[in-house]
């Protein structure tokens, strides 16, 4: 999709122009008030939210209904609506607003998990030009909406076609296109550090795991560094407590926290961000097989903690608890781990909001005030000390999970064992990271959820730095 900035529509060659029209109002741009005005007289205006009113012409009018909020979220959503719905038009205007929101809204909104279908029905729209925008807000928009996409894309990619050492690849590729520094640890590596939580979760299948460490470094003057940490499971079938036949297919997006970091890394990396900051992105496939760990098994972490296995589909913690040790030794001064981690975060918290966890109410809170600018929706949950007593193991250190009380809770205590005195933040985006259902703004498949926090964060720590 290609972007422009006019100083004005005047003269304006497109096949649409859209007109937003403030959810509750009785006006609109008064350039467009001879068409507009009766509508508003007829009841045909306004508009709900994200709903779209054509008159034809050329161009065509597109009044757009956007929430009476008019921030940032209101115009990102608006933008992908219109290019959702725009199917036969190729060129289209937006008369004002939020330029780099809606620069993003119609990078989402122009996404498509169609890629393996032979007559692929994606989006038309090729060209969106903004009048009056800054341009430097439009590059912006492009980056963070591209840097989504691509995060998207890896999530949307079935798992036969992202192994770890592919999806490891993919990393390569991004990092040396976005000048991003890149280390890969291959299966030797991870025994020679002693990663035995990481290689337990992969040993059952024939591709073996991986370790991304993405690193930009934009203020080597600060000795604060802070690393991001997503779990990259690229395929879960639960192992040998095997899951349910039913909806496993969406287990491709169980690395979704990985390409997350990583998109964020990217995104960094691209504004040249003041801010030290690495993506640790452990990677293994979950399967049962003759060699695959089973529920009673011992495995020995990096740190040196012990770890019972009661249940072999409680894995991404077993791999974040290696990457968030190795963050630490490679310098972390902060941590934030990202993950869908947990089935208990959709049954608390549904499919709008993240759970969010951590050891630091300072660190919590700068954090969620990223999430709010951002305009992703997060709520924090309890940490208190009784939950530990939930994973508490007979044999070994801890256990791997706690049953089926505070699941969300419980795996966030489990990482807290891995992450010692560091500021350190959970987020569970295991119920918000696929989208069930099509949405007026998001085709069903992979959200994206949670990158242009992290990015929003990564920025604003780089400021106290």
């Amino acid at each position: 999709m290609e972007f422009e900035v006019r100083e004005s529509l005047d003269g304006i060659q497109v096949d649409a122009i859209v007109v937003p029209v403030p959810e509750g109002s009785d006006r609109c741009d008064p350039r467009f008030s001879t068409i507009a005005n009766p509508l508003f007289a007829s009841g045909d205006l306004p508009l709900k939210p994200l709903e779209i009113l054509t008159i034809p012409g050329t161009p065509k009018i597109l009044f757009a209904g956007i929430s009476k909020t008019n921030d940032a979220e209101a115009w990102r959503r608006l933008a992908a609506a219109v290019v959702r719905r725009a199917r036969k038009v190729k060129m289209v205007a937006f008369a004002g607003g939020d330029a780099r929101s809606m620069v993003e809204g119609a990078l989402v909104g122009g996404f498509s998990v169609e890629v393996y279908k032979t007559s692929n029905n994606k989006a038309s729209v090729e060209k969106v030009i903004v009048a009056g925008a800054d341009r430097k807000a439009i590059d912006d928009g492009i980056i963070v909406g591209e840097s989504l996409n691509w995060a998207r894309g890896l999530i949307n990619e079935p798992s036969n076609r992202k192994p770890p050492r592919v999806m490891a690849d993919h990393a390569r590729e991004m990092a040396a296109a976005a000048g991003l520094t890149v280390d890969v640890l291959d299966e030797r590596d991870l025994r020679d550090l002693k990663m035995g939580a990481l290689l337990g979760v992969g040993q059952g299948s024939e591709e073996s795991p991986r370790l991304v460490v993405l690193k930009h470094a934009g203020n080597p003057d600060s000795p604060k560094k802070l690393a991001y940490v997503g779990k990259g499971i690229t395929f879960d079938s639960g192992g040998i407590s095997i899951k349910p036949a039913e909806g496993m297919e969406k287990m491709k997006y169980d690395m979704a926290g990985g390409a997350t970091a990583m998109a964020a890394l990217r995104t960094l990396a691209l504004f040249g961000a003041r801010v030290n900051c690495m993506a640790v992105v452990p990677l293994a496939e979950n399967m049962p097989s003759g060699r695959a760990q089973r529920p009673g098994d011992v495995v020995e972490s990096m740190s040196g903690k012990t770890i019972e296995i009661i249940n072999t589909d409680a894995e991404g913690r077993l791999i974040l608890a290696d990457a968030l040790a190795y963050a630490r030794r490679l310098g972390a001064t902060h941590l934030v781990d990202i993950a869908t981690l947990t089935g208990a975060a959709r049954i608390a918290l549904g499919p709008f909001r993240a759970g969010v966890m951590g050891n630091d109410q300072a660190f919590i809170d700068s954090f969620l005030a990223a999430a709010k600018r951002a305009g992703e929706k997060m709520w924090q949950m309890p940490m208190d000390d009784e939950y530990r007593d939930l994973i508490k193991s007979t044999v070994a250190d801890v256990a791997n999970t706690g049953g089926r009380f505070a699941g969300m809770i419980t795996a966030a205590k489990f990482l807290e064992e891995f992450v010692g005195d560091t500021p350190w933040v959970h987020l569970d985006i295991a119920g918000t990271a696929w989208n069930d259902e099509e949405r007026p703004w998001l085709p069903k498949g992979p959200s994206g959820v949670a990158m242009r926090t992290l990015v929003e964060f990564a920025l604003s720590f780089g400021s106290l730095q």
